[in-house]
């Protein structure tokens, strides 16, 4: 019996390219994977990152009312405040800094708090006005698009 060896090179060569295809598909695949897991990673230190911001903030508004009740009190609510360092200490203004470490933009926004007749904080009820809603928030850009987180508190004037 002759086996035809002319036969047999092509069969040598398909295998070859089968091979050579399948071994690009993986390639390309793990590629992919990588470059997700990328992305990923950027996406959770990044969240990391605002989160650290704005506990940093609100941080900076506790030591403003620690210094004085009334440094808080007085502010207006519901408007943007900036933490910066100025004098060596925390305060709250109206200017906005700008980016600060990288792509972060952060404010704080201080609320009226409300608590019902068993003193706790509701929606509704008498107004404390020994304590304010604070809310910490961190705003950035990234290839998707505009993204944000925020951190509330609560602040009370303790030295009463």
């Amino acid at each position: 019996m002759k086996i035809n060896h002319q036969l047999q090179k092509g069969i040598g060569m398909v295998e070859i390219i089968v091979c050579i295809a399948i071994i690009t598909i993986a390639f390309w695949g793990f590629l992919e994977l990588t470059k997700y897991n990328l992305r990923i990673q950027e996406q959770n230190e990044a969240k990391m990152e605002t989160i650290n911001l704005a506990a940093e903030a609100i941080e900076a508004v506790r030591s403003v009312r620690d210094e004085n009740w009334n440094n808080l009190s007085s502010l207006s609510l519901e408007t943007k405040y900036y933490p910066v360092i100025s004098a060596n200490k925390w305060t709250l203004t109206l200017t906005d800094p700008g980016p600060i470490i990288g792509p972060y933009n952060r404010w704080v926004i201080l609320e009226k708090v409300f608590r019902d007749n068993n003193d706790d904080i509701s929606a509704g009820g008498a107004e404390d006005t020994q304590t304010k809603k604070i809310t910490a928030f961190v705003e950035w850009i990234d290839q998707t698009g505009t993204k944000q987180t925020h951190l509330t508190t609560y602040l009370t004037n303790w030295t009463d």
